[in-house]
């Protein structure tokens, strides 16, 4: 994490150093860091954002809303046993535990709906009522966002909410200014971890090249999603779900505190303001 002077972790240097004693690992100073991370996404084209926990701030509202609807749909579930699922597609998580819990599958299909019906109309409330409080991850989201897209990276946001609520979540905190695309796990045939909607979003916005895309998510799912892609860069953030350890271990190149950390490339943004305009 750049701000904090906490040094931005390596996949391979902390695979490597899992094996060695504490005191063989590489620690560098937070000028050292800055240093060495300056231009980590110089190579990159396309930053794809998670939404809850890495761009939106919302306390986790989302994986609490979807643990009370369960259990008031009749599923035992607790809150330890919802931390694998953080990132998934909201219905998965429904038929995983309505499975465990034995509902025959004559009655599976409306369960899972009766289920995500109540999840959505919560979250509905909660997010767009006149006393919600979610608001941007961090106050400079947009200004660094506009940056990037000045040195020439495209933003898109990818999600597990269903389509509405994440058209509603773009319009209220006013994505759509900001960033170049964004997609539900419902516009695909499946959620995180499968690759999907980052597959998808590089086809809208023409990516050629899955190396210069860079996943940026809070959750294992994100990282997982990101290799599974194939992506050049893979950061985890610590602004979200779950810790720097479970992302590492998931396969995230990177560690950071908050999207924002991540520094943009400044011979790109020198490139951007330098060229000339296409008058042809």
């Amino acid at each position: 994490m750049l701000r904090s002077g906490v040094t931005l972790l390596r996949r391979t240097a902390a695979r490597a150093a899992s094996s060695r004693p504490e005191s063989s690992q590489l620690v560098l100073s937070s000028r050292m860091s800055q240093k060495v991370t300056r231009n980590i996404l110089e190579g990159i084209d396309l930053m794809v954002c998670d939404m809850a926990g890495t761009t939106v701030q919302e306390g986790g509202l989302v994986y609490r809303t979807l643990h009370q609807s369960m259990v008031d749909g009749g599923l035992e579930v607790s809150s330890a046993e919802m931390e694998p699922w953080h990132g998934a597609k909201k219905e998965a998580v429904i038929e995983h535990f309505a499975r465990q819990a034995g509902i025959p599958e004559s009655q599976l299909e409306e369960k899972i709906n009766g289920i995500s019906d109540a999840f959505i109309a919560a979250i509905d409330t909660a997010y767009f009522d006149d006393a919600a409080t979610i608001s941007h991850i961090d106050i400079g989201l947009f200004g660094y966002f506009k940056e990037l897209r000045s040195s020439g990276i495209k933003i898109a946001l990818d999600t597990g909410y269903p389509p509405n609520i994440q058209q509603g979540l773009v319009e209220r905190l006013g994505f759509d200014a900001v960033v170049d695309g964004y997609i539900s796990s419902y516009d695909v045939a499946e959620g995180r971890p499968y690759p999907y909607m980052i597959h998808r979003l590089m086809e809208r916005l023409r990516i050629e090249n899955v190396k210069r895309v860079c996943k940026v998510g809070d959750s294992v799912r994100d990282i997982e999603e990101g290799r599974n892609a194939g992506c050049g860069l893979v950061v985890g953030v610590l602004s979200g779900a779950d810790d720097a350890e479970s992302l590492l271990a998931a396969g995230a190149d990177v560690i950071a505190g908050c999207v924002t950390d991540l520094p943009v490339p400044r011979a790109r943004a020198r490139e951007a303001k330098l060229r000339l305009p296409d008058l042809s």
